[in-house]
């Protein structure tokens, strides 16, 4: 217990008001509030904890189930957590990571792919496989969608979920799907500003749904060339939040 801690993250979630978070159930060590910890791509400092009976904590031991707040990024189920020497060193294994994945999931550029015309591309021969990006709004979505998503393939197309994760559709989203001809599929989540401004610059094709039944159809109806054509969100403008004032009762 008297060591760093390290542990295993069994769920997680990008919540309003608390931003990612991610339950720990902790192996190894004693994890405690202000501790800077990497989580693969994922780096953060622990900004609070919450047990399973949903009180806070400041520390957390081996065996122990909490709510980790402080994630840059939602972490996937199963990978795991560690406790850095600091936040720097956090920050600069994350980055490392992310750059050594960003290469070896970016296969090179490639014309954009829409669900719309991939049916005519098959026919065509220009494409033999439809690649998804998927990004759902908790892991239990992730881990439902992409083994159904990937059931839809035939003997003249295999659908291949490229990227599966928890969260916003971020601008690393659209690059993979731009250097891979693909398509991004989003439950439950919206895309980032700059995630949409990379879409509409590389060409992607950004779809989200809140029905997993009507995702699941409209890439069959890809597939199979009877997809209708797509009700278009306009845009016609943004907002920043600049400050949040906090006003008690």
């Amino acid at each position: 217990p008297k060591r760093r801690a390290y542990g295993t993250v069994i769920e997680s979630s990008l919540e309003r008001g608390r931003g990612p978070v991610g339950t720990v159930i902790v192996q190894e060590g004693t994890l405690r509030v202000g501790d800077p910890f990497i989580c693969r791509t994922s780096w953060g400092k622990v900004r609070a904890m919450v047990d399973d009976k949903g009180r806070p904590v400041k520390e957390a031991g081996p065996s122990m189930p909490v709510v980790v707040l402080g994630f840059d990024e939602v972490p996937r189920a199963g990978q795991r957590l560690i406790v850095m020497e600091d936040e720097r060193a956090a920050r600069e294994l994350a980055e490392r990571r992310r750059e050594w994945l960003r290469e070896r999931e970016q296969p090179g550029a490639a014309r954009a792919v829409s669900l719309e015309d991939f049916y005519r591309q098959l026919q065509e021969g220009e494409v033999k496989e439809l690649n998804l990006v998927l990004k759902a709004d908790v892991q239990g979505s992730v881990d439902a969608l992409k083994p159904a998503l990937e059931r839809l393939g035939n003997e003249s197309v295999r659908v291949r979920v490229l990227h599966a994760g928890v969260g916003a559709i971020s601008e690393s989203d659209v690059l993979l799907a731009a250097a891979s001809r693909g398509v991004i599929i989003g439950f439950n989540v919206r895309p980032e500003p700059t995630a949409k401004r990379a879409a509409e610059q590389e060409g992607v094709e950004i779809r989200t749904y809140r029905v997993i039944y009507e995702l699941l159809d409209d890439v069959r109806k890809a597939i199979e060339g009877m997809l209708e054509p797509e009700r278009r969100e306009v845009t016609l403008g943004r907002a920043e939040v600049r400050r949040t004032f906090h006003i008690p009762g």
